[in-house]
């Protein structure tokens, strides 16, 4: 099918066809909705009009969307036009490894450097079990600015038909044309011996292929060829690579990794392509002694950077040997520089099973705590642990083996140092507090309810941010009356002071998914400011003269102008697989003289829905991977109304029986989807012309959406219950001068809506129950978060459920169990509502990591034998180890040169 300019698929158009791929045509395609451009890829009609394939094809592209990193080419969606089928990709600017290739070998450290690239984008697949099954150099694109990014991930498996040993030809990987010379050699030579021979393949595959690039980019040769492609399989099978086409100058270590991704024994071959990144990364850091190897200088796109000493120094004793006083220019500027320069060394932290991270502290909204900070001087480091059941700060000297427990610091998150790296402020029982490395109990300085970040600032000032209001608390470091600053939209970890005490960065929540954040910069003196970044999180300025942040599990940097509070070249990612706690708290910290520490992990708020019985038992719910937001099972729960959270957050509807996965709004920021008792309706809440409110929906899409509520300009409201007659809605209330309220929309007359709960204290999480008598809600008088239950419509006491710590209640449908979680513990109380409330001891029904999203982290079935949670994707066990980067500056300007645009 040939699509004509300016044809609509979707909300895309059509712009002009950019080429052929395997499975048919590419075009060229504008976003209408998002105002950018994309690449569609047409899947052929014959393959959309098998219902069986179609169908195998939709869930592994829903999976393969769930790939977010910057070393891979996203995959925005799915799109139906006719009978035809389209693929909707990221839009890749540069040209191809194939292309590269053409003009001969890659210098070895810029092939190192590319390689690194892409085997850190196949572990991230492969940390999700998704493999490639396709990678060659025609799959694999360099950017402008010198970034790898991986295209067609997992579409092979997608495409393929099911296993044919007889019918290999016909793979996506090796055409029917196969047999005849010259069609597709270049992708027959990157198979694996196993794949070749139609076995089932898993990430040694991908290794296999991975192998085949690198040696391709050192000798620009493939390691197989043939005359036709049954020659070249032959071969795959047969032959052993060349390995005299190596370049004399090839690191030892990198030959041995070549051939170890080469053993035709997926069982010999190396088992994780992590371990290739990590060898590749050593060679930069420790060469070997005959080969000098160095980060890459100059790009092989043919953008100059700085070239490294040897080079420059060949280049000038050929040209200027004869001049004695240009030399000992030259020595002085170049050669004597490197000479003072600190090598990077890295180095890590092991932890004990005795005392682990402490990392999940939950609170409302669900915003993620920080474990680690390294002082200024880079001399100490201080992290939370998880002594004998109770969080505190440990402390770490780097230049000792020992580590000790800073007295006084129970229930202690979010640590960071002072300017002088004397002292550390901290965040415990709803209070800023500081305490001095030389010894000495903590120092309250003023109330803290619910922060977020913390940040020591010049002329002893500290700053934090308030997740609930949208504000900014300035305090002195000595104590006393806090000083609140409405900003408005703080709602994520990370605050950061810039050196002149006048300016301050911070991140707000465009959407739950943390790559959709803005990095914005405020004036403390005008409330005036602006955006800085668009999609990341956690900004740190440096003194190296850039800006750090988050996006996914990568750390990304840019150069800074402060004067001008701007990046002034392109955001580079500096260091991957950074643990990132949900909504995007990135788990990092960084000296002023270089020192960086990280936990090593993955992107925290990805995960899937899944069954768990009371056992604790998992079992999937075919739903794709990706970042999800509040959620709730219809009454008779056939139906998931669930947020999901990507550029915009909307509510989608899923259908267990027919497995069918239906978008319910086309507006940004929705939120806290909740049903009707007879199943009809939705109610969720959303901003819509800049102010918060409630709207409700058919389930069925019908129809359209009705305001019911409008807040006050500085509120958020969210629904949390439906009453079971039908008549009343129950909704928390946040702003930026109370906590949490709990309020009551009557659903018939007037609908005047009345707080049922107004304290000082945060009451949210609220449920009816089945028979409308009681509602269960969370507050956090007593100082911690616990389950309470109150009469409705009132008046009368409130009973206390939970016993050490829990929130989030819902009811059983038979309202004779209350179930609740406490951290990591899921919890189920024995109830009777009848005639008066009592509650038995709660139990512990199990205990597991399930994602905490804002609002609502689990739900029971009608029968109340097991609960819809969002289960992580990728490794999310407590951090076994800190890791340690000395001198990381100097890395870090080879990798991202200053300079303005």
């Amino acid at each position: 099918m040939t699509l004509a300019t300016g044809t609509k698929i979707g909300r895309y158009e059509i712009r002009s066809p950019i080429g052929a791929g395997g499975m048919g045509e590419v075009y060229l395609a504008r976003d209408l909705k998002l105002g950018r451009e994309v690449a569609i890829k047409a899947i052929p009609d014959a393959f959309s009009l098998d219902t069986d394939r179609l169908a195998r094809f939709e869930r592994e592209a829903r999976l393969l969307a769930s790939l977010n990193h910057p070393h891979i080419g996203a995959i925005y969606g799915l799109e139906e036009w006719g009978d035809s089928r389209f693929l909707v990709l990221e839009l890749v600017p540069g040209i191809t490894l194939s292309e590269l290739l053409a003009r001969g070998p890659v210098p070895i450290q810029e092939a190192l450097h590319v390689a690194g690239q892409i085997a850190t984008a196949l572990e991230v697949a492969h940390e999700r079990g998704i493999v490639h099954r396709d990678l060659k150099p025609s799959n694999i694109k360099i950017t402008d600015d010198d970034q790898v990014k991986v295209l067609d991930f997992g579409l092979a498996k997608a495409l393929e038909e099911p296993a044919d040993n007889s019918r290999i030809f016909e793979s996506p990987t090796v055409l029917n044309q196969g047999t005849q010379t010259g069609i597709i050699l270049g992708t027959a030579a990157y198979m694996s011996p196993e794949q070749a021979k139609g076995k089932r393949v898993d990430k040694r595959t991908d290794i296999w292929a991975f192998g085949c690039v690198l040696y391709e980019l050192l000798t620009a040769k493939p390691v197989f060829l043939g005359e036709a492609t049954t020659d070249t399989l032959a071969a795959v099978m047969r032959d052993e690579p060349d390995w005299s086409l190596l370049p004399e100058t090839t690191p030892k270590r990198i030959r041995h990794l070549l051939r170890r991704c080469l053993r035709k024994d997926p069982a010999l071959r190396l088992r994780d392509i992590g371990d290739a990144r990590i060898e590749i990364m050593e060679v930069f850091s420790e060469p070997d002694d005959d080969v000098a190897i160095t980060d890459p200088t100059v790009s092989s796109t043919g953008k100059a950077r700085h070239r490294t000493f040897p080079f420059a120094l060949a280049g000038f004793l050929a040209g200027v040997i004869v001049s004695g006083v240009v030399f000992w220019a030259l020595w002085n500027s170049v050669f004597a520089r490197r000479l003072t320069t600190q090598p990077v060394k890295r180095f890590t932290i092991n932890l004990t099973d005795n005392e682990p991270l402490a990392l999940t502290k939950f609170v409302p909204l669900a915003v993620g705590r920080q474990a680690i900070t390294v002082s200024p001087d880079g001399n100490n480091l201080v992290y939370v642990v998880n002594h004998n059941g109770v969080a505190k700060l440990c402390l770490r000297p780097l230049n000792q083996f020992e580590t000790k427990i800073i007295s006084g610091t129970e229930g202690a998150y979010n640590p960071f140092f002072s300017p002088d790296s004397n002292w550390v402020g901290f965040f415990a029982d709803n209070k800023l507090k500081k305490v001095s490395l030389a010894g000495g109990e903590p120092v309250t300085l003023c109330e803290a309810r619910n922060p977020v970040g913390g940040d020591w600032g010049p002329h002893d000032m500290i700053f934090f941010g308030d997740q609930e209001g949208g504000t900014l608390t300035r305090v002195s470091s000595s104590g006393g009356t806090p000083q609140v600053i409405p900003i408005g939209g703080v709602q994520a970890p990370d605050v950061e002071v810039l050196p002149d005490g006048k300016w301050l960065l911070y991140s707000t929540a465009q959407t739950s998914n943390p790559d959709h954040h803005e990095i914005r910069a405020i004036s403390f003196e005008t409330g005036k400011g602006g955006v800085v970044i668009q999609g990341g999180s956690n900004p740190r300025y440096l003194p190296s003269g850039h800006l750090v942040f988050t996006r996914a599990a990568t750390l990304m940097a840019a150069p800074f102008d402060l004067e001008t509070r701007t990046v002034t070249g392109p955001a580079v990612a500096v260091v991957e697989g950074i643990k990132s706690e949900i909504y995007g708290n990135g788990q990092f910290s960084i000296s002023e003289n270089g020192t960086l520490a990280y936990l090593p992990g993955a992107a925290g708020w990805i995960g899937k829905p899944v069954w768990v019985d009371r056992q604790g038992k998992i079992s999937q719910i075919p739903l794709p991977a990706q970042c999800y937001g509040t959620f709730k099972l219809s009454p008779d729960g056939k139906r998931l109304a669930i947020q999901v959270a990507s550029a915009t957050d909307d509510i989608w509807i899923y259908e267990f029986e027919r497995g069918t996965f239906l978008r319910l709004t086309l507006n940004e920021s929705n939120i806290g989807p909740v049903w009707s008792s007879d199943g009809r309706y939705v109610v969720f809440g959303s901003v819509r012309d800049g102010k918060s409110g409630l709207f409700r929906k058919a389930a069925d899409g019908s129809g359209i959406e009705e305001r019911l509520t409008t807040a006050s300009p500085d509120a958020f409201q969210i629904p949390e219950s439906w009453s079971a007659d039908g008549k009343a809605l129950l909704f928390g209330e946040w702003n930026a001068t109370d906590q949490g309220d709990i309020w009551i929309l009557p659903l018939e007359g007037e609908r005047k809506e009345t707080p049922f709960l107004q304290t000082p204290f945060s009451e949210f999480f609220s449920s009816f129950s089945p028979n409308d008598r009681w509602i269960a809600y969370t507050s956090d008088e007593s100082g911690r978060y616990e389950v309470y239950v109150r009469p409705y419509p009132g008046p009368g006491g409130k009973y206390q459920v939970s016993t050490e710590g829990g929130e989030e209640p819902v009811w059983s449908t038979n309202g004779q169990e209350l179930f609740y979680r406490n951290g990591e513990k899921w919890m189920v109380a024995s109830v009777d509502t009848k005639s008066e409330f009592h509650s038995q001891t709660p139990l512990l029904l199990f205990e597991n990591y399930f994602i905490n999203v804002p609002g609502l982290s689990h739900y029971p079935s009608p029968d109340g034998q097991r609960q819809v949670m969002i289960q992580p994707v990728g490794p999310q066990e407590n951090a076994k180890q800190i890791n340690l980067v000395l001198n990381w500056f100097e890395e870090l300007k080879q990798r991202v040169p200053l300079g303005k645009n």
